[in-house]
């Protein structure tokens, strides 16, 4: 979808919807950052069949909210960019990275996501494929080399990424949902931007003698 028929669904009612099909489907990022500019929150998103997708976005009507939205307004108005790109803070201190407003949005369904479904169901999915494999094993133990590769290559991969699949998405969840707060306050203005890159070093030359 192009930006111009994205924002004329965020025109101040109450509720926006979108049923996105084929590969508008791809959009769904996207159109999250242009809601979160325009004061609006994803409210409900599922799959309603195998080709396309419902998204559902209510207007927030939170003061900080509305000054997001209309200094949206006042920057389009001004000729500015719809979307911008933060720079968020990197891994090592002193470290900075771009991260753009559609990243930010997927961090927002991701987070959404997770809080509103978990991941226990996939781990305990992918346990019980695990110990399907165990069972295909034990099964064809008279074949004592397919058994072992079954082992080896399926059954027990598989029961690693069911025990360690809830701590790794524990911390891209506090990871992200970090992230997130902070550009929230940085847009409200409530902290500073992250501070800029250090300047490079210069380069290392031959030492120069002194003078005697």
């Amino acid at each position: 979808m192009k930006d111009a028929e994205i924002i004329a669904y965020f025109d101040g009612r109450g509720r926006a919807e979108f049923l996105l099909g084929g590969l508008q489907v791809m959009d769904g990022d996207k159109i999250t950052a242009i809601a979160y500019e325009f004061g609006y929150d994803l409210r409900e998103s599922e799959a309603v069949s195998r080709g396309s997708y419902r998204m559902i976005y209510v207007r927030n009507d939170s003061p900080e909210v509305r000054r997001r939205a209309q200094q949206t307004l006042d920057r389009l108005r001004a000729g500015g960019p719809l979307l911008s790109v933060w720079v968020g803070p990197g891994a090592k201190p002193g470290e900075a990275w771009p991260i753009s407003a559609i990243e930010m949005a997927s961090m927002r369904r991701g987070i959404d996501a997770y809080e509103s479904h978990g991941v226990r169901g996939f781990a305990v999915f992918v346990g019980l494929l695990s110990l399907g494999c165990f069972g295909l094993a034990w099964a064809h133990r008279d074949m004592p080399g397919a058994a072992l590769a079954v082992v080896v290559m399926l059954g027990i991969p598989l029961a690693v990424t069911a025990a360690l699949t809830p701590r790794w998405m524990k911390r891209w969840h506090e990871k992200n949902r970090r992230l997130v707060q902070l550009y929230d306050q940085q847009r409200s203005g409530r902290v500073g931007p992250p501070p800029p890159l250090p300047p490079p070093l210069p380069p290392s030359g031959p030492a120069e003698g002194r003078a005697g």
